[in-house]
């Protein structure tokens, strides 16, 4: 029985909105969860999630998203690769700078389905808000409220990418 690219969009949809909402609980995780590996753990899953959903909405855009889409999804594919390699290619923390590709790649992948009308703008908007959250967290250390802003305002990002899938798939 071959699973049809409904399924598939829908699996990454509902994968995108997980990813979305555990991405907001790891914005708290290193203050509620005290064991390194049950938070490295945590970080693995949201990242998987976060990248089913990426590739299903990359190709429920394939068709719209031109060059400005594919470079925004190798841009957030290899920000995901950096992220999870960070400590076997590195003793720098190259954290941020991953996951600076990672929302510069989803701002390039959701800016081209704003325009082709295939999304809300809210979604560049609120990706952008995140990297703006996260810049200035890093910039400055007494501002590390913001940095869990950035990984809310992510999270909300995703599981609307997400509900995107689902709601343009339920429809047609």
């Amino acid at each position: 029985m071959a699973i049809s690219s409904a399924e598939i969009t829908r699996a990454g949809g509902l994968a995108a909105v997980a990813g979305g909402l555990l991405r907001i609980a790891a914005s708290v995780a290193p203050v509620v969860i005290e064991s390194e590996f049950a938070r490295e753990s945590l970080y693995i899953v949201v990242d998987l999630c976060l990248i089913t959903g990426l590739l299903a909405f990359y190709a429920s855009q394939d068709r719209h998203a031109g060059w400005p889409g594919g470079f925004g999804l190798v841009a957030a594919l290899i920000g995901f690769g950096v992220i999870r390699a960070n400590r076997a290619i590195s003793s720098i923390d190259l954290y941020p700078i991953g996951s600076v590709a990672v929302v510069c790649g989803l701002i390039a992948l959701t800016t081209t389905s704003w325009r082709a009308r295939t999304s809300s703008a809210w979604l560049p908007l609120m990706f952008t808000a995140s990297l703006i959250f996260g810049i200035v967290a890093s910039a400055a250390p007494e501002a590390s409220v913001l940095s869990v802003a950035a990984g809310v305002v992510f999270g909300v990002a995703f599981a609307c990418v997400g509900w995107t899938l689902l709601v343009r798939r339920s429809v047609s």
